[in-house]
């Protein structure tokens, strides 16, 4: 009996670094749980008090991220806390704003949406900080452990939120859709971890890359199959091609402010997870999983941009709008090992599609009728001539998910090509620029729709009205277009600042 108790491993305390460290993180999860209890207690009438609430657990959430950036200055050798479990760094800071900026313009723009469809209900927020918590644990998970638990609790949050609208059958079968094809997507991301973890005999990222660049952990088939399911389920929580078949129907299904939350910020964090694992922990397997990112990263601009051509709903072109541009960003990644700029053009085109995709559900958020998603192309069509600044504003996130400049859109493609050019992936650059120039077609179908003079005989919708938290959340994202377009040095040295950060590379 003594010896298995001398067995057993001594369970150290938490240091004030490692509070630090997930600080963020705990403040968020902390507000989570206060949520689900105030529910209890506020009549229905009042659930804006917990929208109110949740505003300010994201902001102090952000302020602690803002302090943490640079703090991680101050302290450049603190990378890892929880015994190296999870990186205290500026790349997951610079996630982490990103996420909680997503989140706090959704929750924002949420309240006048879901009392319009009779959804009010204080879980969803309870739901929102939840999810929000897994995807910035996700951002600085070091440790396959904690990359699977962060993917499961983001996930869990998801489902529920696509099937909100309980009495809708697209958004149930959203819903379900998104659990069994997120069921097989999480089984080939853990049965690629144990692979690895097999391999290697090491389930933190450091010590993996370690073992592979000192060749402790020989280059088999079993580790690189590993790394290929690995790739495999982080490319379903991206929306990229061939494992992309969930995303049309869950975006049409789920709840417009669900949409717009889970395209951004789901799509945020597992980049940054994937960046974090194929170029920080598998650089020295960079060519044999290149051919596989660069072959996803080709199917998704060309399926995406193909796909989208023939919607007559904003909400599924968007889906596959979104696929495009997983495509778009898996450039970067496939560009990062070879050079530097691969990192910065992907997290700059993280944070600029963000701003401009959560610009554009929200448009179709604040249009949308009672009772229903008005996102049919008819619905749109004369939007200019009864809502001159709303049509504006969309006008412009359709050409910055184009690429036009001065936007902030054309600036993130062009570093991603560029990095894609500089590493001597040349062919890969020219995919995405012809099929950028396929996009044109169905973003500018848009435009022209919205300025088109409506049909005399037209369907009359009772359009809602843009509350000040609607206009707020459309100027923002309108602004932040711009201005990161026409000011780019402005995020281009944050997002230098995040990848130079980061967890140093062998």
């Amino acid at each position: 009996m003594m010896a298995l108790l001398a067995a057993v491993p001594t369970l150290t305390p938490p240091t004030g670094s490692d509070i630090v460290g997930l600080l963020p993180e705990v403040i968020l999860g902390g507000a989570f749980v206060i949520l689900l209890l105030l529910d209890l207690i506020t009549p229905a009438s009042r659930r804006t008090w917990l929208a109110a609430f949740s505003v300010v657990a994201i902001v102090a959430a952000f302020g602690t991220t803002v302090w943490g950036w640079f703090d991680a200055y101050n302290n450049p050798h603190v990378h890892g806390v929880f015994f190296g479990a999870f990186a205290y760094d500026r790349f997951g800071l610079f996630i982490n704003g990103v996420l909680l900026t997503s989140a706090l313009l959704v929750v924002v723009i949420s309240p006048q949406y879901l009392n319009r469809r009779g959804l009010h209900y204080g879980e969803y927020y309870s739901l929102i900080l939840a999810a929000t918590t897994g995807m910035m644990l996700l951002a600085g998970a070091a440790s396959l452990m904690v990359i699977f638990l962060s993917v499961e609790l983001l996930s869990i949050s998801l489902y529920i939120l696509s099937g909100f609208s309980r009495t809708d059958e697209r958004s149930q079968e959203a819903a379900l859709k998104y659990l069994l094809l997120g069921g097989f997507a999480s089984a080939f991301l853990l049965y690629g971890m144990a692979l690895v973890y097999g391999e290697t005999g090491h389930t933190q990222l450091e010590q993996i890359a370690i073992a592979i660049h000192s060749g402790i952990a020989t280059v088999d088939p079993l580790l690189l199959i590993g790394v290929v399911l690995m790739l495999v389920g982080f490319a379903f929580k991206v929306s990229a091609a061939p494992f992309h078949m969930w995303t049309p129907d869950v975006y049409q299904g789920a709840p417009t402010s669900v949409t717009a939350f889970m395209s951004v910020a789901t799509k945020v964090a597992a980049f940054a997870a994937l960046i974090r694992v194929f170029s920080f922990a598998f650089p020295d397997l960079y060519p044999q999983w290149q051919t596989a990112v660069v072959f996803v990263c080709i199917l998704s601009m060309v399926w995406g941009n193909l796909a989208a051509l023939s919607q007559t709903s904003l909400k599924r072109m968007l889906a596959y709008s979104g696929i495009a541009q997983a495509g778009y960003i898996l450039i970067g990644v496939a560009s990062s090992p070879h050079d530097a700029g691969g990192t910065i053009g992907a997290l700059f085109y993280l944070a600029a599609y963000s701003l401009t995709n959560l610009g554009a559900f929200a448009v179709i958020t604040i249009m949308s009728g009672r009772g229903e998603d008005l996102d049919r192309y008819a619905s749109i069509r004369g939007l200019a001539h009864r809502r001159p600044y709303v049509a504006a504003a969309m006008a412009l996130f359709m050409l910055s998910l184009a690429g036009f400049p001065p936007t902030a859109g054309f600036f993130g493609k062009f570093l991603v090509f560029s990095a894609a050019i500089k590493s001597g992936l040349m062919p890969l650059a020219l995919w995405g620029i012809a099929t950028s120039a396929v996009s044109i077609f169905y973003y500018l179908r848009v435009v022209l729709l919205m300025y088109a003079k409506p049909d005399a005989d037209a369907k009359s919708y009772e359009w809602s009205k843009t509350t000040v938290s609607g206009g707020a959340v459309v100027a923002f994202t309108t602004a932040g277009t711009l201005v990161f377009g026409v000011f780019v040095t402005l995020l281009y040295t944050v997002a230098t600042a995040a990848q130079q950060g980061a967890l140093p590379r062998l």
